[in-house]
C-alpha cells in the first residue's frame, strides 16, 4: 500500500501541475491511454515457483509522450492509463494498487531522469542517450520493487527474484522497445501524423516476438515437468507416494509453493483440475492470482494434464492391485490361497518362536463332496464351497487365517493359539457344516474331516501343512467327522515312502520310467504345435502317482538321475516325432529346480537338444515348488537358453512369486494353471482373473498355454474372452505313449491337409 500512496500522491501532483490548455487534442493525448493498455497485455514473465514478475513494454509509450508532449502532460496521460490498464484486468486489488503505484513511480522516475541527461535539446544523440537511461530507470525502479515484493510476500531472498533465468533477456528486449517510442516521437516531429501508421508493424512484431518468446519458453518448462511427472508415476509404488509426487509436480509445473489438494472445487479466484483415484474424487487447486495473467489459462491447462497423469498412475495401482490379488486369493472364494497361507504360516512361526507362543494349522477336507458336483452340478458345487468359506470366517477369531488350499480342502492358521481355542472352533465348524445348505430346493447336510498340527521347533511352513494333511488323511481313515492331531505315528507311513524310494531308485537305474506325452494344440485352428512329456511308473505291476513317486524322488535326492532318465527317453521318441511332422511339433519337459543347480545338467541338455535334430525343446519349471533366484540358477538358465532351449513356468499362479519370476527368468512360456481356468465357464471372477493372466504374458512377449481343459464351453471362453494362444486339457488329449501320440499327430496333419514329412 505504500507504493500505491507514493504513485497516487505523485499522480495528484502531476494533476494540479498540468496546465488545461496543454491537454489539446493532439495526435499523443487522444492515442497514448488506448496504447497503453493495448500494449500492456503484452507483457514478458519472469517468474520462479516463489512468485512471478510482469515486464510490460508500455513504457514505450512513455517515451513517446515524454518526447512529444510537456512533461506534466506526458506523465499525467502516463498515469492515467496506468490506471486504467490496472483497473481493467482482473486481478486481486492488492496486486492492482501495488502495480498502480509502481508504474506512476517508475513513470516520474524516467521522467526525471531523461530531462536532467536531455537538457533542452531535442532530435540529438544526446536525446537518444537520455532515452535509453530513462528506459534504464523505469526498468530498474519497476523491476527491483517488483522483486522485493515478491521477496516480502514469499519469504524468500531478494536476489533470486533479482537475478533469475529469463532476467537479461527481459532488459534485453525492454530499452529497445523504448527507444522504438523514441523513433515514433521522431517521426511524429518531422513528418505527417498518418506515417506513424508504419511503426505499427514492427511494433506489433516485437510484441508478437517476445510474447511468443515467452510462452515458447513457459511451455518448454512445462512439458519438460510433465514428461518427468508422467515417467516417475509409472514407477510409484503406492497411492500416498501418487499424492505426494502430484503436489510436488504441480508446485514444479506452476512454480508456486501453495498448491492444495481438497474434496471442494476451484473457486472464482482459483484453477483447479479433477483427479479421480478410483476410490474418491480430488481437486487440485491453486490460487490463480498469484500467477502471472499471461499465463493462467496455460496454467490450468497444465494442470490438467497432470491430474490426467496422476488418473492414470491410480489406475494402474488399481490394477496392479487387483492382479495381484487376484494372484495371491482364491478366485472363487476370495480366500487366502496356498502361497498366502505359507508366507502368513512362516511369519507366524517366526513370531511365535520370539515371544514362546504356539502356532496350530487345520486341515480341513469336506467328506464326500466330489458327488455334489456329480449330481448338482459344478455351479451348485462352488455355490457350496463359497457359503462354506463364508461360514469357516465366521467361526474363527479375527486373528485367524482361513485359506482355500484346492478343491474342498481349507486350512485355518491359529497364531498365539492354545488346544482350547483351536477345539472351540472346530466345534464350531462342525456346528455350521450341520445345518447343511440349500442345494436346488434341497437340504444338503455336510461333514469334514479335519487334521492339527502343532509347529515345532524345526518346523517349517511346507513341514506344518504336510503334517496337518497326514492327521487329516488320518482322521478320514477313522471315519466322518473326525479331527485328529498329529503325531509321530501318524508319520509312519513315512516309512513306507523311504521304501517306495528304493524300489524307485533301482527302477531309475535300469531306466524302467516310461514317458507318457499330452499333446498342446493352438486355440484357434486346434492343430497340434508340442507336447508334454510325463514321466510314468509302474510299481509292483500298478501305475503309481506321478505327484507321489515325483515327490519322493525330489526328497530322495533322486529327481536329478529321473531327470537324465526322462531326457534320454525324449531324445529317442523325438526321431520317430520328426520322421512325421519335422519340426512342426516341439516337446516340453518338467525339470525341478534341484536339477538345474546339478553341475552336468546343461551338458544333459546340450546332448539332448543336439540328439532331438532341431525339433524344439522346451523345460518347464513348476512353479509350485518355487525357485531360489541365486546366481547358479540364473547362469545355468542363461546358458540352456543360449542353445535355443526356452523355458516355461508350469502351474503359473498358484503361488505368491509368479509376477517376480516373469521379471528376473530367461522365461519364454507361462502355462496356467488348471485351478485357474477350472470355473471360467461358470465364474466371472475366474473369467477376469484368465483374462488378466493371459495379458500379462502377452504384454511381456510370452507365449500363454492354459491348462485344464476340460469342458467344451471352457474352450469356448477362452476363444472368446482370452487371447491364450495354446490350450491343453483332458477335453482335447489325454496323455499317450509315444505309438498314440504319432497317430494323433498324423491324424491331426491329415485333418489339415499337411502331408506326412518323408
Amino acid at each position: 500500500m505504500a507504493v500505491c500512496c507514493v504513485g497516487l500522491t505523485l499522480f495528484a501532483v502531476t494533476l494540479a501541475g498540468v496546465h488545461p490548455d496543454g491537454l489539446s487534442f493532439s495526435l499523443p493525448v487522444l492515442l497514448g491511454v488506448p496504447l497503453i493498455v493495448v500494449v500492456a497485455r503484452f507483457p514478458m514473465v519472469v517468474d520462479n515457483r516463489d512468485g512471478g514478475i510482469e515486464v510490460g513494454f508500455d513504457s514505450s509509450i512513455l517515451m513517446f509522450l515524454l518526447c512529444t508532449l510537456d512533461p506534466e502532460v506526458a506523465l499525467f496521460i502516463w498515469s492515467l492509463g496506468v490506471l486504467v490498464t490496472q483497473l481493467t484486468t482482473s486481478k486481486r486489488w492488492t496486486s492492482k494498487a501495488f502495480n498502480i503505484g509502481v508504474g506512476i513511480t517508475a513513470g516520474a522516475v524516467a521522467e526525471g531522469v531523461l530531462l536532467l541527461v536531455r537538457g533542452d535539446g531535442t532530435g540529438t544523440p544526446r536525446e537518444l542517450v537520455a532515452v535509453m537511461l530513462a528506459a534504464v530507470a523505469y526498468f530498474a525502479t519497476d523491476y527491483v520493487t517488483s522483486a522485493v515484493s515478491v521477496a516480502i510476500d514469499s519469504g524468500t531472498g531478494v536476489r533470486r527474484h533479482l537475478w533469475q533465468r529469463g532476467t537479461l533477456l527481459a532488459v534485453a528486449c525492454f530499452v529497445p522497445f523504448d527507444t522504438l517510442g523514441y523513433l515514433a516521437a521522431v517521426v511524429y516531429r518531422s513528418e505527417p501524423a498518418w506515417t506513424l501508421i508504419l511503426l505499427a508493424v514492427p511494433l506489433v512484431t516485437l510484441l508478437i516476438a517476445t510474447r511468443a518468446v515467452t510462452r515458447g519458453r513457459e511451455n518448454a518448462r512445462r512439458l519438460t515437468v510433465l514428461f518427468a511427472a508422467a515417467v516417475r508415476a509409472q514407477t510409484l509404488p503406492d497411492r500416498e507416494a501418487v499424492l505426494e509426487a502430484l503436489i510436488d509436480d504441480s508446485r514444479e509445473l506452476l512454480h508456486l509453493k501453495r498448491v492444495a489438494l481438497r474434496s471442494t472445487p476451484p473457486g472464482r479466484l482459483e484453477i483447479g483440475a479433477e483427479v479421480n483415484d478410483g476410490d474418491a474424487t480430488h481437486w487440485l487447486v491453486a490460487r490463480a492470482m498469484e500467477r502471472a495473467r499471461s499465463t493462467i489459462a496455460a496454467d490450468e491447462e497444465a494442470l490438467k494434464a497432470l491430474a490426467a497423469v496422476a488418473s492414470d498412475a491410480f489406475a494402474r495401482l488399481a490394477l496392479t492391485e487387483e492382479t495381484v490379488h487376484l494372484a495371491r486369493h482364491d478366485p472363487l472364494t476370495d480366500l487366502p490361497n496356498r502361497g498366502i497361507l505359507l508366507d502368513r504360516l512362516t511369519h507366524a512361526q517366526t513370531l511365535a518362536r520370539r515371544h514362546g507362543s504356539r502356532v496350530a494349522l487345520l486341515f480341513i477336507d469336506l467328506d464326500g463332496f466330489k458327488p455334489v458336483n456329480d449330481r448338482y452340478g459344478h455351479a451348485a458345487g462352488d455355490a457350496v464351497l463359497v457359503g462354506l468359506a463364508s461360514r469357516l470366517q465366521s467361526c474363527v477369531r479375527e486373528a485367524d487365517t482361513v485359506a482355500r488350499l484346492g478343491g474342498d480342502e481349507f486350512a485355518v492358521l491359529f497364531e498365539d493359539a492354545d488346544a482350547v481355542v483351536v477345539e472351540l472352533v472346530w466345534e464350531r465348524i462342525l456346528s455350521a457344516l450341520e445345518q447343511g445348505v440349500a442345494v436346488t430346493g434341497q437340504l444338503l447336510r455336510l461333514s469334514a474331516s479335519a487334521g492339527i498340527a502343532w509347529g515345532g521347533a524345526d518346523d517349517n511352513a511346507e513341514s506344518l501343512l504336510r503334517k496337518a494333511d497326514l492327521a487329516m488323511y488320518e482322521a478320514k481313515a477313522r471315519g466322518k467327522g473326525a479331527v485328529v492331531v498329529y503325531e509321530d505315528s501318524i508319520g509312519r507311513s513315512r516309512l513306507d515312502r523311504l521304501i517306495m524310494a528304493d524300489d524307485l531308485r533301482r527302477a531309475v537305474a535300469n531306466r524302467e520310467i516310461e514317458v507318457a506325452y499330452q499333446p498342446i494344440v493352438a486355440t484357434g485352428t486346434g492343430r497340434i504345435v508340442g507336447a508334454e512329456a510325463l514321466a510314468r511308473w509302474r510299481h509292483n505291476g500298478s501305475p503309481v502317482s506321478p505327484e507321489l513317486f515325483i515327490g519322493i524322488a525330489e526328497d530322495s535326492g533322486l529327481i536329478v538321475e529321473l531327470g537324465e532318465v526322462i531326457l534320454a527317453k525324449v531324445a529317442a521318441d523325438a526321431a520317430a516325432l520328426r520322421a512325421l511332422a519335422g519340426s512342426s511339433v516341439g516337446i516340453a519337459v518338467n525339470i525341478s529346480a534341484r536339477q538345474l543347480r546339478s553341475p552336468g545338467f546343461v551338458d544333459s541338455v546340450a546332448a539332448t537338444v543336439k540328439a532331438m535334430g532341431g525339433s524344439e525343446l522346451t523345460l518347464e519349471i513348476t512353479e509350485r515348488q518355487g525357485i531360489d533366484l541365486d546366481t547358479v540358477v540364473l547362469e545355468r538358465m542363461r546358458e540352456i537358453s543360449s542353445l535355443g532351449v526356452r523355458f516355461a513356468i508350469d502351474d503359473f499362479g498358484v503361488g505368491f512369486s509368479s509376477i517376480s519370476y516373469l521379471a528376473d527368468l530367461p522365461v519364454h512360456v507361462i502355462k496356467v494353471d488348471a485351478s485357474l481356468s477350472q470355473f471360467i465357464d461358470a465364474d466371472e471372477r475366474s473369467k477376469a482373473l484368465l483374462r488378466s493372466v493371459t495379458l500379462i504374458g502377452q504384454s511381456l512377449g510370452l507365449e500363454v498355454v492354459v491348462e485344464g481343459i476340460e469342458r467344451q464351453t471352457q474352450l469356448d471362453v477362452l476363444r472368446e474372452h482370452t487371447d491364450a494362444q495354446y490350450v491343453q486339457g483332458y477335453l482335447l488329449y489325454r496323455p499317450m505313449p509315444l505309438p498314440g501320440l504319432l497317430a494323433a499327430v498324423r491324424d491331426d496333419r491329415a485333418a489339415a491337409g499337411l502331408a506326412p514329412v518323408s
